[in-house]
């Protein structure tokens, strides 16, 4: 049993996700993973085994990005009130 670690930035919200799959484990016909705050997919792949977000930070040094990188984001902000038009 094999894991192995896939990085994921996401450069309009400074995030990076961390993704982590057993190479072993049995390939399923579409892995598909979503950002828990907006939903875009972070992760998407077809004949792969299951594939897990283990850990996701905020992205402080975008001198050192990974190789796999995204450039969307579709979070809305729910929390603060609405203006009110005058």
């Amino acid at each position: 049993m094999t894991y192995k670690k896939i990085l994921v930035d996401n450069i309009v919200c400074t995030r990076r996700f961390h993704i982590t799959y057993d190479t072993e484990g049995t390939k399923q016909a579409k892995v598909e993973l979503q950002c828990p705050h907006c939903g875009i997919v972070v992760f998407q792949e077809e004949n792969h085994p299951r594939a897990s977000l283990v850990r996701e930070e905020n992205l402080v040094q975008t001198a050192h990005l990974s190789e796999n990188r995204l450039q969307s984001c579709h979070f809305q902000d729910t929390f603060s009130p609405t203006p009110i038009e005058k």
